[in-house]
This record gives structure tokens, C-alpha cells and sequence, in this order.
């Protein structure tokens, strides 16, 4: 679908669990691949109408009360067989956090920065143990450093994301806690384990020491004691 919609001018990256698996290496999907009951994209809204032309071309079944009323940012299509069902964000993905990807689609290609799809997981501030276990992924086969590309987690994106916003900041790094206690449920290994923990760390230790907005830094002294997240309406498909 990326490649049909690049043919098309049009620009499509993949996001999510399934983006998650296709940057990773063979041993790691093996030992933490799961079941997809959905394919997740990013694009455009400035494309949204030649898109849903496209999806539908393609054979693609609208969820049409849904997109009447969220197509502005969001839509989603069911396969022709109802096999599995594509949500697509339009430029912005909004659920514990709000994040903009906007300048962010033509980093890279079929998926969205490796960076991004971590802040999409760490994210959720009701995290459960798929959206850990995608995380453990991700880090296990992607170096933390200064750019993005493949087997790359660009670290000056999440130091800007994290260091601007004090509730998207607490809730990534209360949920990088939680890998550690996920670490020994998964069968990876030593090696594999002490990999992870560490790249956590690093990660951790790294977001603290990044430079915060005065925004940041106001909000810091409200801290928990106003809810710095949103709950996010569950859609049914």
C-alpha cells in the first residue's frame, strides 16, 4: 500500500504493531511477534480525499459514519474480505498524548521513524503488555543516537517531544520503568534482557538530561496532582 499510494504521489507510511514487526530482525519476531488484527498508517490530511479515492480503488470498505464524523484526522477501511481493518491518522495521532507527525512522513520509508513509533507506544498511559512487548522490539534491534535510519532511534526527536511537553515526558518515562519489570516474563535470553534494560536506561537518562521548554518546566510544578494525560474514546469496529 505504501508503494501503491507513493505511485500515486501520494505520501503513506506505516505505523504501529505492524511497522514495529517490519523493522525487526528475524530472532526477534520470532520470539516476540504476535498476531495483527489491523494495519495502521500515517499521511497527509492535505491527501486525505485522493487517499480515501485510492483506498477504495483498491477495494477498501469505508467505516463511513465513523469517517464522516473523524475523517478530518482520522479514517478507517475494512479489507474486502473483513479479514483485518486499516486505520489511518492524518497527520496527528491523538490518544494519551496528542503527537504530530507531520514533519515526519518523508524521513523515512515504508514506516515512520523508528523514534516515533516508540513515542506512539510509551504513549499510552494505560499501557498493557502488547504495547511493552512492541517496545521491547523496538529497542532491542535499534541503537540510540543522533539520527534516524534504519536500525536507528533518532534521540533528538524524542529529546524535543519529551522535552516539551512535561506529561508526554512522565508518562514515556513511567512506562520505560515498566519494561524492566517485563524483562524477566520474556523468554529472550540474558544477553537479550540485559540488552534491553540497558537501552532503556540509556533512554531514560537521556530524556531527564534533555533540555526542557519553560512550558515543560511550569507544568513540572503542577505535577500529578492534575491529570496530565487524556482518555481516549475507545472506538468499536
Amino acid at each position: 500500500m505504501v508503494q501503491v499510494a507513493g505511485a500515486g504521489g501520494l505520501v503513506l507510511r506505516l505505523f504501529g504493531g505492524v511497522a514495529i514487526w517490519h523493522r525487526s530482525a528475524p530472532a526477534t519476531r520470532e520470539a516476540l511477534g504476535r498476531e495483527y488484527g489491523d494495519l495502521d498508517y500515517v499521511a497527509h490530511r492535505k491527501g486525505s480525499r485522493e487517499l480515501r479515492e485510492l483506498l477504495e480503488r483498491e477495494g477498501y470498505v469505508a467505516e463511513r459514519t465513523f469517517n464522516a464524523a473523524h475523517g478530518d484526522r482520522r479514517l478507517i477501511y475494512h479489507a474486502p474480505d473483513g479479514s483485518f481493518h486499516i486505520d489511518v491518522f492524518l497527520d496527528r495521532f491523538e490518544m494519551s498524548h496528542t503527537l504530530d507527525f507531520s514533519e515526519r512522513l518523508e524521513v523515512e520509508e515504508p514506516t515512520l521513524p523508528a523514534a516515533d513509533l516508540l513515542l506512539a507506544k510509551l504513549q499510552v498511559a494505560e499501557i498493557n503488555q502488547k504495547d511493552l512487548t512492541d517496545t521491547v522490539m523496538l529497542l532491542l534491534d535499534h541503537e540510540l543516537g543522533d539520527a534516524d535510519g534504519p536500525g536507528r532511534l533518532g534521540g533528538p526527536r524524542l529529546d524535543e517531544a519529551c522535552g516539551a511537553d512535561w506529561g508526554l515526558f512522565t508518562t514515556v518515562t513511567d512506562n520505560l520503568g515498566k519494561l524492566d519489570e517485563l524483562a524477566g516474563s520474556l523468554e529472550l535470553g540474558p544477553e537479550r534482557v540485559a540488552r534491553m534494560t540497558a537501552q532503556s536506561a540509556a533512554l531514560r537518562a537521556r530524556l531527564e538530561e534533555a533540555p526542557k521548554t519553560r512550558a515543560w518546566r511550569m507544568r513540572a510544578k503542577v505535577g500529578r496532582r492534575k491529570r496530565w494525560y487524556e482518555v481516549p474514546e475507545e472506538v468499536h469496529r
